[in-house]
């Protein structure tokens, strides 16, 4: 959780970054608490997935696992630097990582498209490196892709919700687009206490930072 007070956020510099570890924080990563499934790869036959950043981790994966066609769900960290950072390193601001959440879901059932509009409509993405109390780096709007053609569909869908958001008075979208395929865009487990965290916690810290504006893609 991020506080509203304090200097302003910004990313830092790769000399500034924290350096990491050569291991992952999460080294034994248990099945889905909710879903049974595993949450790490290799993903079976047809199974797509998609990163996204919508501010704290905690709310946002449960928000996906309830949706009918994601097949699994886990939070972690990605788009910065620091090789696999800890929650810890993750809040100090001096990673460029964003809080994610990894959805992996079957095509079949859901459609990138619909995954989207609700992680759109579900915070605001007009506000840069925070979401209401939430203040950091890591707390930016963010979608991350496999593939450049993912990615282009996104960027797409949120020209267009772009207009939604001018006609109710809403300023620029901040959200970061990138791809696996071709920002080089890496992954990392957080640790296993994040897992699944709302369900382990039900009354656990769930903000919710909606705009209200419906998506409309």
């Amino acid at each position: 959780m991020g506080f509203l007070f304090g200097t302003t956020p910004q990313l830092v510099d790769y000399d500034r970054a924290l350096p990491g570890r050569a291991t992952p924080v999460l080294t034994t990563p248990r099945p889905h608490a909710v879903l049974g499934t595993p949450i790490t790869g290799p993903w079976r036959d047809g199974q797509k997935r998609l990163l996204v950043g919508i501010g704290c981790f905690w709310g946002a994966e449960k928000m996906y696992w309830q949706m009918d066609g994601v097949e699994s769900t886990s939070v972690g960290y990605g788009g910065g630097i620091t090789p696999n950072p800890s929650y810890r390193e993750v809040c100090s601001g001096q990673t460029n990582h964003v809080e994610l959440v990894e959805v992996v879901y079957d095509p079949a059932k859901v459609a990138l498209k619909d995954l989207v509009r609700v992680a759109l409509e579900a915070h605001d993405p007009t506000q840069g490196y925070r979401q209401g109390n939430d203040v950091g780096t890591q707390y930016r709007s963010a979608f991350y892709t496999d593939t450049e053609e993912e990615a282009e569909l996104i960027r797409g869908w949120i020209a267009q919700y772009q207009n939604a958001l001018n006609k109710s008075g809403y300023g620029q979208i901040t959200t970061e687009v990138a791809s696996v395929e071709a920002d080089g865009v890496t992954y990392y487990l957080a640790e296993d206490e994040h897992q699944q965290y709302l369900h382990k916690v039900p009354h656990g810290y769930c903000p919710h930072h909606s705009t209200g504006v419906a998506c409309g893609i």
